[in-house]
């Protein structure tokens, strides 16, 4: 995995146009999506999904569900992503099989991706790199955290958390294998801007 990381946070994105707007991203090159809901997961929200599960599918990408392991199950999504407060990594692992993506949130802690790793994890995220508005109380990220996994770990890294164009440039300097995004995606502006940084 690597290269842009799309977080579509329902605080970020109009689920009822994402089909539009994750549309255009995969046509700036983007290949990788996560929804993210924390309200409920409606029937609008959950055909939404499966329209997007549709266009993914028809156009190579991914699309990674966020917490709800279940849904992801049941809607036979490409994986989910888990934190501290989520089911644990052997137990997603259990139940979605060895051929899914498991994703977990290490936040600012080496240890934490490196038991996530034992444990079968797919890829680890860490931050907030940057002050965020779309998380409640993000945990900084120390890069020093970010340069040890680096050199240890051997499934790919993410960096999430505030980044914009303003910022992505030096993201993009620090070499790790996927970079999430979420409100900085937010406007078909910034979208084309971040894109056009990333991939040229």
């Amino acid at each position: 995995m690597k290269g842009l990381y799309a977080i579509l946070d329902e605080n970020n994105f109009d689920f009822k146009n994402i089909e539009i707007v994750v549309k255009q991203m995969i046509d700036l090159k983007i290949k990788i999506f996560q929804v993210r809901v924390k309200s409920s997961f409606s029937k609008e929200i959950i055909k939404a999904i499966k329209n997007l599960q549709t266009l993914c599918d028809l156009n190579q990408c991914l699309l990674i569900l966020n917490d709800n392991i279940n849904l992801a199950k049941e809607l036979n999504l490409d994986g989910v992503h888990i934190g501290s407060n989520d089911i644990d990594i052997i137990t997603a692992r259990d139940i979605l099989g060895k051929k899914k993506i498991i994703g977990v949130s290490c936040y600012n802690s080496f240890s934490l991706a490196l038991s996530a790793e034992l444990n079968g994890a797919s890829y680890v995220s860490f931050g907030s790199l940057y002050k965020t508005s779309t998380k409640l109380n993000p945990v900084s990220l120390d890069l020093k955290t970010f340069k040890k996994s680096s050199k240890i770990l051997k499934i790919p890294i993410c960096l999430i958390g505030g980044i914009n164009t303003n910022n992505v440039h030096d993201v993009i300097n620090l070499n790790c294998d996927l970079i999430a995004i979420s409100k900085g995606l937010s406007s078909e502006k910034d979208r084309k801007t971040i894109s056009k940084i990333y991939y040229g």
